[in-house]
């Protein structure tokens, strides 16, 4: 089992069981919010960056909010950065995020 830190009430954790790596997100009290299962590196690597730099893009927004107060950090702000540092780890994560987050955008307006 490899642990990351805890955030919030919650914490996430990948687990080996033979050829199936599991993405594992808990409770604190250790109930199971949230499992993805692969048998691919490449592709829990994937699922560990976006959650990654999801968690940064978040941290950059706060810190641009008490650097520049006068200006609004936005949902489309923070995604922008996550594409921005998937794209220093793989440029097709980096493509993958936008699509996604392009698609989820035009359907805001449907």
């Amino acid at each position: 089992m490899i642990a990351f830190s805890a955030c919030s009430d919650f914490s996430a954790y990948v687990d080996i069981d033979g050829d199936d790596l599991h993405w594992i997100v808990a409770e604190r009290a250790g109930r199971e919010v949230k499992r993805r299962t692969t048998d691919s590196l490449d592709e829990l690597m994937h699922w560990l960056a976006v959650e990654v730099t999801f968690d940064m893009a978040r941290a950059w927004g706060m810190k641009q909010r008490n650097l520049f107060p006068e200006r609004e950090v936005t949902g489309t702000d923070r995604l922008a950065k996550q594409v921005e540092l998937l794209r220093r780890l793989d440029g097709s994560w980096a493509a993958q995020a936008q699509a996604q987050h392009d698609d989820a955008y035009s359907h805001a307006f449907d």
